[in-house]
């Protein structure tokens, strides 16, 4: 498998990059749609897959979410998980698809300022308080640590952080629309 991840000098190096590449519409869905003629409908969904045997190239698109690639002998995946994503399931529910999967975690936002609403609630709801960190009346969710507990312990992540690391778009540091694009290919 091939993975590559094009950040802002990677795309203007690249500027084709995108092509021939599948991405789906993502809405902080738990939909899953499989690839199989490329002519799926994908204007609902924040996983992809397919099998080995095809060639495609199956893309997702961040800014501060998590890119997660998933292959094993049989089937590859790529899932755009945010916050929504993870208390949803998205990734547990990713995992039970596979006998032991490779497992690759893109650049991705680790910590955040969250209200306590609905966001704090359901991360709350799955989590209890193990990934807060509560400072001087601002409640910090540890996303990078939630993701490791539900991630099989081999998973590999890139320890880029997007708002850090100013190669990266994110929009919660300027409140960016452009986006960072992790690809996967069956090579």
């Amino acid at each position: 498998m091939q993975i590559k991840i094009y950040s802002k000098s990677e795309q203007e190096k690249n500027p084709d990059f995108l092509e021939n590449v599948i991405i789906p519409n993502q809405t902080h869905s738990d939909n899953i749609i499989e690839i199989i003629t490329w002519n799926e409908d994908l204007t609902d969904c924040d996983w992809i897959y397919t099998s080995r045997n095809n060639n495609f190239k199956l893309g997702i698109r961040t800014a501060d979410c998590s890119a997660i690639v998933f292959y094993d002998k049989k089937k590859y995946w790529i899932v755009h998980a945010g916050w929504r994503g993870l208390v949803n399931w998205i990734i547990e529910k990713t995992i039970d698809k596979f006998e032991n999967p490779e497992i690759f975690v893109a650049p991705f936002l680790k910590k955040f300022e969250i209200q306590k609403d609905f966001c704090y609630d359901l991360i709350y709801e799955k989590f209890w308080d193990k990934y807060f960190e509560i400072s001087e009346n601002k409640i910090i969710f540890n996303f990078e640590n939630a993701l490791k507990s539900v991630l099989w312990k081999w998973a590999i992540f890139d320890k880029r952080d997007t708002l850090e690391d100013l190669d990266f778009y994110s929009y919660r540091r300027n409140k960016t629309e452009r986006r960072n694009y992790t690809i996967l290919e069956n090579k």
